[in-house]
C-alpha cells in the first residue's frame, strides 16, 4: 500500500477549508459564519485553519480570492474570444452582451453558484479592494472594447452602463429579483422562463438595449 504523500494530503485540507467556508460565507455571511461550522463540514480542526490562514479575516481574503479567480478567467476567456472572432472587425454589441452574460449564467449553476453568491456578500472596503484587484483588467477591457463599438458615449456613461448590467445579470441569476415572485403565472409558463436558453436571450436583449440606449 502506497504511503500518504503529506504535500498532497495538506492541499486537501486546506482545499476543503476552502470549500467549506466560500459555501458557508455564500449563504450565511462572513460575520454569521463561526470557524466552528467551517471546520466541521470541512471535516478539520481549528488548528488546520490556523495553520493555513492564520486568522478569519485572512481565510475570508483567500476564499473570495478562490471564488473570483475562475469567474474573471472565464469572462476573460469569453471577451477575448469575442474580440478575436470580430477580428479586424468591431464586435457588434450583441455579441459584447453575450461575453458579459453567458460565463454568469454558467457560473449560476452547480458548485459555482455559491462563488456569485459570495460575491454579492462583499461589502467593506477590505474585501472590495482584492474584488477589484482581480476584476480591474476585465473591466477595463470591457469598458475599453465598448467605447470603440459606442464612439458617441462617454467613457463615463459607458463605465456606468456596464456596471448596471453587470449588477443586473447578478441579481436575475441568484433570484435576488423580488419582482418576479409578484407575477402569477403556471408552472408551465415559468418552466418556459427558466429554462437556461430563455433566461440567456432575455438578459442579453436587455444588455445590449442597455447599452444602445439613447442618451438624454
Amino acid at each position: 500500500m502506497p504511503t500518504p504523500d503529506p504535500f498532497e494530503h495538506a492541499i486537501e485540507t486546506r482545499d476543503r477549508i476552502l470549500s467549506a467556508a466560500r459555501d458557508l460565507f455564500a449563504t450565511t455571511g462572513f460575520n454569521g459564519t463561526t470557524l466552528r461550522e467551517i471546520t466541521e463540514r470541512a471535516d478539520a480542526n481549528l488548528a488546520a485553519v490556523n495553520y493555513y490562514f492564520g486568522t478569519k479575516e485572512r481565510l475570508i481574503l483567500s476564499t473570495i480570492e478562490e471564488a473570483v479567480f475562475p469567474l474573471v478567467a472565464a469572462r476573460l476567456k469569453a471577451l477575448h474570444k469575442c474580440l478575436g472572432l470580430a477580428n479586424p472587425m468591431l464586435p457588434t454589441i450583441d455579441q459584447l452582451a453575450q461575453a458579459l452574460v453567458r460565463p454568469l449564467l454558467t457560473f449560476s449553476k452547480g458548485e459555482n453558484r455559491n462563488r456569485l453568491l459570495l460575491l454579492m456578500q462583499i461589502r467593506e472596503d477590505n474585501h472590495t479592494a482584492i474584488v477589484v484587484k482581480h476584476f480591474k483588467p476585465l473591466h477595463e477591457l470591457f469598458v475599453n472594447s465598448l467605447n470603440a463599438v459606442l464612439p458617441h458615449l462617454s467613457k463615463s456613461e459607458i463605465a456606468f452602463r456596464y456596471d448596471c448590467a453587470r449588477g443586473a445579470t447578478l441579481q436575475s441569476l441568484v433570484e435576488l429579483a423580488p419582482a418576479r415572485k409578484l407575477v402569477t403565472m403556471s408552472d408551465y409558463e415559468r418552466s418556459k422562463l427558466d429554462t437556461d436558453k430563455r433566461r440567456e436571450a432575455a438578459l442579453i436583449n436587455f444588455v445590449s438595449a442597455g447599452f444602445q440606449a439613447s442618451v438624454d
